[in-house]
């Protein structure tokens, strides 16, 4: 065996444990593996948070991602289950919750506008106009959506802004599915759904016969009180042409929905979320303007960085070009240069004093046996003491050291001529 490959032999018999315990404890604190499985927490199956969620979930299903769709009350429940780690995504409606009352919530983007929708039965309200303010709605049944949704948080602070308190007004708890049955049933003077335009619940409201639409006369006003509101026209007919829906132009409130996330999801997520947000808006019909959304705008909540700069520059170039798992197996490898780097320096620095003291404790071995032998036969005449030195003498030229070290093991092979010819002059 050469020089060479004994230097190798020593640097891998002490430097490789070292070196895999150093990518393993990398691994595991610095870059930890990606969920493959995670849950969006929407609102009702009827609405357009669920069928949002639905075809981000066949989005997300081509890069090996599964996403758990789960039905909710609305967007309070969705912040409940967030800080209860019960869900990773959540799409809040705009102007419900506070970044105080939910630390670590993130928002990645606002993805589409809702409108706020106020649908009454023509037959309560006698004036000539029908229902234009809210003020109007003072001593009748309304239905507001259900404790803990959305639509109930911003319809109460719109009732504030018009100084109503909620016991001058009849609420009845209702999902929007069963508020429509109560207003054909005239069970229901007027219902305030959220919601966006293509949801197929807002079209089953603006299909029933007998059913008008507020306008809001003071649309302005609630837009500069509430800063997540915007006022919006709607044109006549553009939510469904042929059948002439809406029947009028409506002048209605907006607010967006915010797509959320819990601090634990993965920070390498982001990006195929981002990339799946973008392809579902594609293929939902919003009545927004193309580039409008995904957005880093209309949202109070802290916006996470790797959206924020997604946002910004889009994909990164490996995104772009090969599979998301391909891109984390790359980006962990990379990740690990650095840890890498700061533990190997050290490790490269200790193996020529670990390989010193390997060497020295090869030939102090042999030393030692010498000296033993040296004493036995000196304090007895008769002691055979020729086999022993031969085997000594054979481990001593069997040793291969490092170059470095050769001229250890010189003196120990000299060390041990001595011995015999010490012991043949006794």
């Amino acid at each position: 065996m050469d020089q060479n490959s004994s230097t190798r032999r020593f640097a891998l018999i002490y430097g490789l444990p070292f070196l895999l315990m150093a990518i393993g404890i990398a691994i595991w604190l610095w870059v930890p593996v990606p969920q493959k499985q995670i849950t969006i927490t929407t609102g009702a199956d009827t609405g357009l948070y669920y069928r949002f969620a639905q075809q981000l979930a066949l989005e997300l299903k081509k890069e090996k991602i599964e996403l758990k769709v789960q039905t909710s009350a609305g967007s309070l429940e969705n912040l409940q289950r967030l800080q209860n780690h019960q869900a990773q995504l959540a799409i809040i409606q705009g102007g419900v919750g506070k970044s105080t009352d939910y630390p670590g919530i993130e928002a990645l983007a606002a993805i589409f506008d809702e409108q706020v929708w106020v649908f009454y039965r023509p037959h309560s309200f006698k004036d000539k106009e029908g229902l234009t303010r809210l003020t109007q709605l003072k001593g009748r049944k309304i239905a507001m959506g259900m404790p803990g949704s959305g639509t109930r948080v911003l319809a109460e602070q719109l009732l504030s802004l018009n100084q109503i308190q909620n016991q001058e007004v009849q609420i009845i708890d209702r999902n929007a599915k069963d508020a429509l049955h109560d207003l054909k049933n005239g069970h229901l003077d007027a219902a305030i759904l959220v919601s966006g335009p293509q949801a197929p619940i807002l079209m089953d409201y603006l299909k029933t016969p007998g059913l008008q639409v507020m306008s809001f006369e003071q649309a302005d006003a609630y837009a500069l009180r509430l800063s997540f509101l915007k006022k919006v026209t709607v044109p006549r007919g553009v939510i469904d042409l042929p059948a002439d829906l809406p029947a009028k132009d409506l002048h209605i409130l907006s607010t967006p929905a915010v797509l959320a996330i819990h601090p634990d999801l993965h920070p390498a997520l982001i990006t195929p979320i981002m990339r799946a947000t973008e392809a579902t808006l594609e293929h939902l019909d919003l009545l927004q303007k193309d580039g409008d959304f995904p957005s880093a705008q209309g949202f109070s909540w802290p916006h996470n960085a790797d959206a924020s700069y997604y946002l910004k520059t889009g994909p990164s170039f490996l995104h772009r070009h090969l599979p998301f798992w391909t891109v984390v197996w790359i980006e962990r490898a990379i990740r690990l240069i650095v840890p890498l780097i700061a533990i190997l320096i050290p490790l490269i620095n200790i193996i020529p004093t670990l390989i010193r003291m390997r060497v020295d404790a090869l030939t102090g071995a042999v030393y030692k046996q010498l000296r033993e032998l040296e004493l036995k036969a000196l304090k007895d005449s008769n002691y055979v003491w020729r086999h022993e030195w031969d085997q000594l003498q054979a481990k001593a030229m069997r040793l291969k050291v490092p170059k470095k070290f050769s001229a250890n093991v010189y003196e120990l092979r000299m060390y041990v001529d001595m011995i015999r010819e010490k012991l043949e002059q006794r």
